[in-house]
Order: C-alpha cells, then sequence, then structure tokens
C-alpha cells in the first residue's frame, strides 16, 4: 500500500507516513456526502480532491463511494477504511494537541507534513542525526531542515543538545511514540478490508513474559495458523520492562504472562485470564520426586535456582522459607525456564514455578512437580493491550482462542 503515502518527497519515501492531506479530504467527503462541500470545508480545489480519493481506490483496488447525483456515500469498504482514517487523524490530532494547544481553525496536522513526521520517526529509531538521515536516504542538512520545521510548527523544544550531538527530547520521544502508533491504525487497513472478502490474514506481535505459560500461547498459535494459513505470527520473549515499552511503541500488540501494570501507566489496560498456582519442581527421577509427604526441612536440603533479588517471584520464594529454621543454599539465579529446565534436569536443585509453566515439560516426564503446596496466593496471568487498540480480525480471532485455552487451563 505504498500509494498510501505522501510523494511530494521523493527522497522520504524509506519511512512510510500517510498522506495526511489526502485522508482528510477523503473523510470531509464521507463526512459532506459531497466532493463539493468537502473542497470547500477543506480549501482544496474539487479536481484534487476527486484525485485523492482514486488515487487511494487504486491503491486498496476498493470503490470508496458511491457516488450518486445526491451525493457521494461511502461503500462497505469505503467504511472500514473511513473507520480506520478517522483513529488515525483522531490520534494524529491528539498528539499533536499534547505538544501545543491549537490556536487556529484548522487542526494543527494541516500544518504538519507527512515528510517532517517521517524525519521525526527516524531520529526517535536512530542514535544519531547521521545515522537517522542515512535511513531515509537523505542528507543530515534535509533532516535538520525537516526536523527543525516541525519544531517552529509546534513552537515547543522536540530536541536537546548532548555530547552526543542532537537527541530528541523527552516530550519529543513521547509525541514520536504517539505518531507511530497512528501510522499502526493504516497499517491494519488492508487486513481489515480483505476480512470483507472473507479472508483472514494479517500479523500480530506477541510479548510473552519469561515463566509465562508457553503452552498456552503455543496451543493458541497452532489453533490460529491452522484455521487461518495466512496469518502472520511474530513473538518476543523478554523481561517486563521491555515489553511494556514495547507494547506503548506498537512493536507489540500484546503481552501475554503475569498481570503487573504501573500505576503510571494509564493508557495500558489488562484482562485476567485463569490464576496459576506456584509449585516445587524438581527432575523426573529427583529423592522427593516419588515421596507422598515432604517437610520444609526437606526442600532445604537441596540447592535451589531463583529469580533475581526485587523481582516478583522472588519475594514468593523468600515468602516459602520465611520462618524456617535454615534456608536453602542459592547457587543460580535466573529466569529463563528453559535454561532452569536444563540445570534441573541434570541435577537434584528445586525452583519455584506456577503450574502452568512446566506443564509440558511434566507431561513428557523431563520433570516433576513434588507433592510439597507452597501456601501463596496463585499468579494473575492475562493479556495487556493499549487502551485504544482496535484489533483487526485475524488479531481478535487469536484472542478469542487464547481466552478459550486459558478457560480450560483455568
Amino acid at each position: 500500500m505504498s500509494e498510501f503515502f505522501e510523494d511530494e518527497h521523493a527522497e522520504f519515501h524509506s519511512l512510510t507516513v500517510p498522506n495526511i492531506r489526502h485522508l482528510r479530504a477523503i473523510d470531509a467527503v464521507a463526512r459532506n456526502v459531497s466532493v463539493s462541500r468537502a473542497s470547500a470545508e477543506i480549501n482544496l480545489s474539487q479536481p484534487a480532491v476527486t484525485q485523492a480519493i482514486a488515487k487511494m481506490e487504486g491503491t486498496i483496488g476498493r470503490t470508496l463511494f458511491d457516488r450518486r447525483q445526491n451525493g457521494s456515500y461511502p461503500t462497505a469498504a469505503g467504511e472500514v477504511f473511513l473507520h480506520r482514517v478517522r483513529r488515525f487523524l483522531d490520534q494524529i490530532d491528539r498528539a499533536l494537541s499534547d505538544v501545543k494547544a491549537n490556536d487556529g481553525a484548522q487542526p494543527l496536522s494541516w500544518h504538519v507534513t507527512s515528510a517532517q513526521i517521517r524525519c521525526l520517526l527516524a531520529i526517535a529509531k536512530s542514535t544519531s542525526f547521521s545515522q537517522a538521515a542515512r535511513s531515509v536516504g537523505i542528507s543530515t542538512a534535509s533532516l535538520h531542515r525537516a526536523a527543525r520545521e516541525i519544531e517552529a510548527t509546534l513552537q515547543r523544544p522536540l530536541y536537546q543538545a548532548t555530547k552526543y550531538g542532537l537527541v530528541l527530547s523527552p516530550l519529543g520521544m513521547e509525541f514520536a511514540r504517539k505518531i507511530g502508533l497512528a501510522i499502526r491504525e493504516m497499517e491494519a487497513v488492508d487486513d481489515d478490508i480483505r476480512y470483507l472478502d472473507g479472508v483472514e490474514s494479517g500479523r500480530i506481535a506477541i510479548g510473552t513474559l519469561p515463566m509465562s505459560g508457553a503452552y498456552l500461547i503455543g496451543a493458541a498459535i497452532a489453533d490460529l495458523t491452522r484455521q487461518f494459513p495466512e496469518a502472520r505470527v511474530s513473538v518476543t520473549n523478554s523481561p517486563y520492562n521491555i515489553l511494556l515499552n514495547s507494547l506503548r511503541t506498537g512493536a507489540v500488540d500484546v503481552i501475554f504472562g503475569v498481570l503487573r501494570k504501573p500505576e503510571w501507566a494509564v493508557d495500558i489496560e489488562e484482562e485476567a485470564l485463569f490464576s496459576d498456582p506456584y509449585c516445587i519442581v524438581s527432575r523426573a527421577g529427583h529423592p522427593l520426586a516419588s515421596r507422598s509427604e515432604i517437610s520444609i526441612s526437606d526442600l532445604t536440603d537441596y540447592d535451589w535456582i531463583v529469580p533475581g533479588e526485587g523481582s516478583p517471584r522472588r519475594r514468593q520464594y523468600e515468602a516459602v522459607f520465611e520462618g524456617a529454621q535454615r534456608r536453602p543454599r542459592v547457587g543460580i539465579e535466573t529466569s529463563s525456564l528453559s535454561t532452569i529446565r536444563s540445570i534441573l534436569m541434570y541435577s537434584d536443585r528445586l525452583t519455584l514455578v506456577n503450574r502452568h509453566e512446566v506443564e509440558t515439560e511434566e507431561r513428557l516426564k523431563l520433570l516433576s512437580v513434588l507433592n510439597w503446596t507452597p501456601n501463596l496466593p496463585p499468579m494473575r496471568k492475562g493479556i495487556t493491550t493499549r487502551s485504544d487498540w482496535l484489533p483487526t480480525p485475524v488479531q481478535s480471532r487469536f484472542l478469542n482462542l487464547l481466552r478459550g485455552h486459558a478457560r480450560r487451563a483455568d
């Protein structure tokens, strides 16, 4: 869908940013049910408005308007397209107004070009202006000019000087984050429109936390790709803070795992799917694996693998042995389930995990759950998304499959 994007500055093509004025023209036609009234509203000539519609229709291969004598009315594809367009424009306007109050009749986005936004996003993703300039295929001087133009329009400092050169200020970084999320709306248009033909395609980017219960994600992904072979899935496993940043910038669509939203993240919402009780795990054939009765002192006889200091699971481990006469020896700290599994299989060490995290390993008789239940509250697990996220059909389908597997697991 490259023609969604402005071609007035060919030098900026390496980053795709929608042509905001063309999208505003199409929105105006839909609201006014008329090309002529839309033309007067947005102060563009009728031929320019008509050309914007024709170009977009050629790009998506769909007619957006049913043209009649009494006006222009959105088609079914046009309604789907307009829904994303309006979300995009609303997010662009809100991002701009968060930086500078609008004191004119027109939205601020009329005064910001796609080329300027493209440069801003390149700077946000780069470590220097020269690297950003190379990423969009222009000179550093051209990038500086575009950067200063948008800063002058908003009349707020978007950049700050460091010993490494100019970089985005905190205000500039937050502005770039919100603009990037707006662009994600237009990236979803293809999938939404193809759904009208009964084709469920598209991409979902999933972030999974270490020790999250990967078999549930695996089962949901297997179901999705079996039912909809054209679906594309990417999975990233990282610590919570990294995934939270990826979610807020749009790099991932959903996080699966422990629910631990910080109070400041007002743009994020959580959905609990199941409660995952704690258990103590050893290798299959461990001296304690066949014991019907296990005491706290038995557990302290063996070395343990635990997460790092300050993590929620480390605090639960500390709670297990609170008040005990002695504590186990801890020689290994890690939150990587694959590492824990490998170490457990070749030693007599023990660890504290959630029950669903070792479902597969227990079925394969690689690990054993000991007959000793920790007196700990179960961990709430589920999905974390952006509050204003509108999933595509295939993304919604994946979430429903995951919810179904979680209900059965619970």
